[in-house]
């Protein structure tokens, strides 16, 4: 076996989170190493065992020093690991250079040719910013409502290449070359973006997320043109926009996600989707619903759920155990019975959560449907972050469903966990 976690050095925070534990087990429970290591280095060892799949698992706290540690642990059921090369939760690609911020940047706004009062976006990278916009500094992708044509936007410095400033009420935009860490553009002329008006099931509300690629020949950088800061109802008359010249945009992906709205559903449920590589937009949108699973039963001792409609690469079964303590484990779409409470008991007997009471509260489970249906073959891709983070990314359905408190905190809490696909 070899293995690393790699990620990015922005992560790695010396009062938060500065290394991980790595515990690796055959089915049956035998212990094959449990052992705390350092992000972005690798360990090689040579495992007793006769078994081809193992369950591996990851544990890291993410509080601050001194704080009562409240544990993330990730447990992959029957994985082959020396197919492996990094923890499916790495992010950082070899070889590959990530910007960082320098400073604060700043672009005035002047002579914008819409009527003042409009709603504004600026986007100059693939980083949408903040769940939560903050009500004051400097952020990705911010957004606001001004008053004046002429405004001055702040936002990290990365020395990015393009802004893309958008009025999405007006259905216009600007593309801009950014000229340095301080910029003005004349915005008195816009160009008018395609309106998209999906169709989507009534039981949601859909928040889409759109990125651009001005480049095929560089895969690894998009330009964010719909930022998903907000979900709209089945009253508006369009949900997004962008630019289709071609000249401009080349390819496309989209992120879209569906929020539970008061609509016919009996349980809370949140789908997604993730199309990649797209030449136009689509409008027609296939959200997975309550017909696409059935919950046998629900206890922490005795879990059981099937898929009458198509059974998903995988599925991932999210609860919460002591101080805010958060455990996702995840298996085969044919694995529909689980005895959650047995894996986590024997994981509190680890290194970082020793003592830790294995008693359980269902979050819920999230169900996903990838272009690659296998699970060994999904799982062996994902231990691999080169090949995980290649694009074009798959496509991807997903189905977050909450089986705790019918609404309230606990639902939200889980439903934000697992708002925001990967891609």
């Amino acid at each position: 076996m070899s293995l690393s976690y790699l990620i990015r050095k922005n992560t790695i925070d010396s009062t938060r989170r500065t290394n991980y534990e790595l515990y690796i087990s055959e089915a049956g429970g035998k212990v094959l190493m449990d052992t705390l290591l350092d992000y972005n280095r690798t360990i090689a060892a040579d495992l007793s065992t006769s078994s081809k799949f193992l369950d591996v698992t990851v544990i890291y706290s993410a509080s601050p020093l001194g704080a009562t540690p409240q544990f993330w642990v990730y447990t992959y059921k029957t994985v082959d690991l020396a197919k492996w090369n990094n923890l499916p939760l790495s992010d950082s690609v070899p070889g590959q250079v990530y910007p960082f911020v320098t400073g604060t940047a700043t672009m005035q706004l002047k002579n914008v040719g819409t009527p003042a009062p409009f709603y504004w976006q600026f986007m100059s990278n693939d980083d949408p910013g903040p769940v939560f916009l903050p009500s004051s500094g400097a952020y990705f992708s911010p957004e606001g409502v001004s008053y004046s044509t002429d405004l001055t936007v702040s936002y990290p410095w990365e020395h990015d290449e393009y802004a893309y400033i958008a009025f999405p009420y007006s259905g216009l935009y600007k593309l801009h070359k950014i000229g340095g860490q301080k910029d003005t553009v004349d915005l008195s002329q816009l160009d008018t973006a395609k309106k998209v008006s999906f169709n989507w099931p009534s039981q949601y509300d859909i928040l889409p997320r759109l990125f651009g690629y001005m480049d095929t020949t560089n895969r690894n950088k998009s330009l964010l043109l719909a930022p998903g800061h907000g979900q709209y109802t089945h009253s508006y008359s369009y949900e997004t926009m962008y630019p289709a010249n071609k000249k401009l945009f080349q390819k496309y992906d989209l992120l879209l996600t569906g929020y539970p709205n008061s609509s016919g559903q009996s349980v809370p449920l949140q789908a997604g989707i993730r199309w990649t590589w797209l030449d136009t937009i689509p409008v027609n949108v296939p959200f997975l619903d309550e017909s696409y699973f059935k919950v046998n039963y629900k206890t922490p001792d005795s879990f059981s759920v099937s898929f009458p409609k198509e059974k998903p690469t995988f599925y991932t079964f999210s609860a919460s155990f002591g101080a805010g303590n958060n455990f996702l484990l995840t298996v085969p779409g044919d694995s529909t019975i689980l005895d959650p409470e047995r894996v986590l008991a024997r994981l509190v007997q680890s290194k970082s959560l020793k003592g830790t009471s294995p008693a359980m509260f269902i979050n819920g489970f999230v169900m996903t449907i990838d272009d690659e249906p296998g699970y060994q073959s999904y799982m062996t891709k994902q231990g691999d972050v080169t090949a995980a983070n290649r694009r074009p990314m798959s496509n991807q359905k997903t189905l977050s469903v909450a089986l705790g408190y019918q609404g309230g905190a606990q639902v939200t809490k889980f439903f934000q966990q697992v708002a925001t696909s990967k891609r």
